[in-house]
């Protein structure tokens, strides 16, 4: 199966020139069930998300959280506090 490679984005949405288009107040997220970074952060950033968005995001909150998560990204245990990273400053 090929690698997963997103479409460029549309340059006149709001969300692709550095405009804010979600704000979550969330400071945690708790990892329930078999659940994936990647779905956590498709959760959090609602459901008009898209692939290239959580694709790019799902990396920043490993980063953010690599002492609660260790080096292996799908190692997320069942009540594991994640914390949310800050938006991004591309």
């Amino acid at each position: 199966m090929p690698p997963f490679v997103p479409e460029r984005p549309s340059v006149s949405a709001p969300r692709h020139q550095g405009l804010p288009s979600r704000h979550r107040e969330e400071a945690t997220r708790t990892v329930a069930g078999e659940v994936t970074l990647w779905t956590l952060v498709a959760e959090h950033l609602g459901g008009d998300a898209t692939d290239w968005e959580i694709a790019r995001e799902w990396p920043r909150w490993h980063q953010f959280n690599i002492d609660r998560i260790g080096q292996e990204p799908g190692s997320l245990r069942p009540g594991t506090a994640l914390r949310v990273p800050p938006p991004p400053r591309y």
